[in-house]
């Protein structure tokens, strides 16, 4: 596509491609700025699924606005017929790349990062739009030439965002998630999470950003599942060089129970900001009058081993019998 004209946007070169899409520079020639243009590869054109995906991450990334949500312009039809989105070029590196280049990052810039990243994502979560996986690929740093160690945030990809009002729907068919930061009631059942399993998913990568290594894992989606849901989180493993409030704030984004989880991001802006201790967590309910979402996530939680544990079963069973 490089030479083409989409509109009135001239394509310039090539940045990147993913599993659905190619991403390309492009100089809009009213104006004479640089844009990034999204372009849904031909092959998914006819598969409504990904492009309802597709459709949802210009949709839900219009409705935010904050400097750290990449800007959108508009939606074109390509003259060869693909789907494409115009929107803000940013340059720089994801933290995934960075985390890979240089390992963790040094305390005052995880920490300027956490908050950067806690403030965008309330924003999303002030709009009723929960991002459903957060990760390191989907944080983009952009370098601060006046303070190298406060790098500029953006978050990338909602392709699978939930708006609660139900103005963007869910891509039918479409992995929910991320299993090494999906929170516990995530596996369950992406469709019924809130805000509180980005606070979760956030909670996951902020550990990462400090230590280089993400709070769980395992061999297969069996074994990260069972981490995330029986673990406690590694907190020994933080640096030392991290102020003190910083374990108990990770801490209290990563419980099990959603209940008893930071309640919202804008509570983990003020922490980090003002470098205090975080909220202390709400007081358990007395044992028979725990709350229904709770009950229920437990439930879910069980079922959902229980049928691991039988799958695996029945694949051990076969392989014998082979």
């Amino acid at each position: 596509m490089v030479g083409q004209m989409i509109g009135r946007y001239r394509v310039l070169r090539p940045l990147g491609e993913g599993g659905m899409a190619r991403v390309y520079a492009a100089e809009d020639t009213n104006v004479g700025r640089q844009v990034a243009i999204k372009v849904l590869l031909p092959e998914f054109s006819s598969s409504p699924g990904i492009v309802e995906r597709f459709m949802n991450e210009a949709k839900a990334m219009g409705r935010i606005r904050h400097p750290g949500v990449v800007d959108v312009f508009e939606v074109m039809v390509a003259p060869s017929g693909e789907l494409c989105i115009i929107m803000e070029l940013v340059v720089g590196e994801t933290l995934r790349e960075a985390l890979w280049k240089r390992g963790p990052l040094p305390a005052p810039t995880a920490l300027a990062v956490m908050e950067q990243l806690a403030d965008t994502v309330a924003a999303a979560h002030a709009e009723r739009i929960i991002h459903r996986d957060l990760k390191p690929e989907n944080v983009f740093l952009v370098p601060d030439p006046l303070d190298p160690q406060r790098p500029r945030v953006r978050v990338l990809d909602f392709g699978i965002a939930k708006v609660e009002d139900g103005s963007v729907k869910t891509a039918t068919g479409t992995q929910m998630g991320t299993a090494t930061y999906m929170a516990p009631e995530q596996f369950r059942n992406a469709k019924l999470v809130d805000h509180r399993a980005d606070v979760y998913a956030l909670g996951c990568v902020f550990f990462e950003l400090c230590t280089g290594q993400p709070p769980f894992s395992g061999r297969n989606l069996f074994e990260q599942m069972q981490a995330h849901l029986t673990q406690p989180p590694p907190l020994e493993r933080l640096p030392a060089t991290l102020p003190p409030f910083v374990g108990p704030l990770i801490g209290r984004m990563l419980e099990k129970d959603r209940e008893r989880r930071v309640g919202s991001l804008a509570e983990v802006v003020a922490t980090v900001r003002g470098g205090g201790a975080p909220v202390a967590p709400p007081p358990s309910p007395p044992l028979g009058e725990r709350t229904s979402s709770a009950s229920d996530t437990r439930t879910g939680m069980v079922i959902a081993l229980v049928a691991l544990v039988l799958v695996a079963a029945a694949v051990a069973a076969a392989i014998a019998l082979s």
